[in-house]
């Protein structure tokens, strides 16, 4: 990550930033924030990528949405609804979002290797382990008072098991849709024995060509010719990837150049 790009996220925290760079010379964040403000002004498509990708700005990604569609109009395509919905994709993998045909298989290692999943695995651990001591208890209770007590105490602890494991299923799927860093791995691409199995050490999913084309099925298009989406569809999400790059590659540049120059 370049260090326009950095200080674009963090100025966007909570925190408030000063860019100090070598000697005595110093940006204020009065001075960032109008080196943004001027970029903006020259490339607002770019500037609003870097925003969608980088601080997740919603409004950013809903302007981008607009201007796609605004181009879109001018198209020849025959099926401007299903180039208008892979633009949607072009740009969520832009921002590293996961397609929908790759949801399934991000939920399951979000339900296993996560911190929440861990941390949800060792508490239903704990409560198996009460479940077990308290049946043990009920065979050796001499009173039928005393075992219902125990078997109200386990269809207790049993629906607090259940209401985990969906919290937990909720937590995967919703995590999944948002990030297509690898669970297992945060994006490193190594585990401690080496690299990760489950991204093959890429330390993300990135979609290709096929997950896009599976996306539509998984959103209920249904399936796509191959010759529509060889002569249409396929060069359309490919010409959208690649001007979402350049645009942003632009801004990032421009981004550079005048921080650069406010430093002199």
């Amino acid at each position: 990550m370049s260090r326009s790009i950095e200080l674009l996220a963090r100025m966007h925290e909570v925190r408030s930033v000063t860019a100090e760079a070598r000697g005595r010379q110093t940006l204020t964040g009065d001075v960032i924030l109008a080196v943004f403000g001027r970029v903006q002004h020259k490339l607002p498509v770019g500037m609003d990528l870097l925003m969608a990708k980088y601080v997740h700005d919603a409004q950013a990604a809903d302007r981008l949405i607009t201007v796609m569609s605004t181009c879109l109009d001018d198209k020849p395509l025959q099926r401007k609804d299903l180039a208008m919905a892979l633009s949607c994709v072009a740009l969520d993998v832009f921002c590293d979002k996961p397609v929908a045909s790759q949801h399934r298989q991000l939920a399951a290692l979000w339900r296993e290797y996560s911190d929440q999943a861990k941390r949800s695995g060792r508490l239903i651990k704990r409560w198996q382990v009460k479940i077990n001591n308290l049946q043990r208890d009920v065979i050796f209770c001499s009173t039928t008072t005393a075992k219902e007590r125990l078997r109200t105490s386990v269809n207790e602890l049993e629906s607090l098991i259940i209401k985990e494991r969906l919290r937990i299923d909720n937590y995967a799927r919703c995590q999944s849709r948002t990030s297509a860093v690898c669970p297992r791995c945060n994006g490193t691409g190594t585990t401690i024995n080496g690299m990760c199995p489950s991204c093959s050490g890429h330390g993300m999913f990135v979609p290709t060509v096929d997950n896009v084309r599976q996306h539509l099925r998984h959103i209920g298009v249904g399936r796509v010719s191959d010759k529509l989406w060889d002569n249409e569809l396929k060069p359309w999400f490919e010409s959208c990837m690649y001007r979402l790059h350049v645009e942003s590659q632009a801004a990032t540049d421009l981004l550079t150049k005048e921080l650069d120059r406010e430093k002199e």
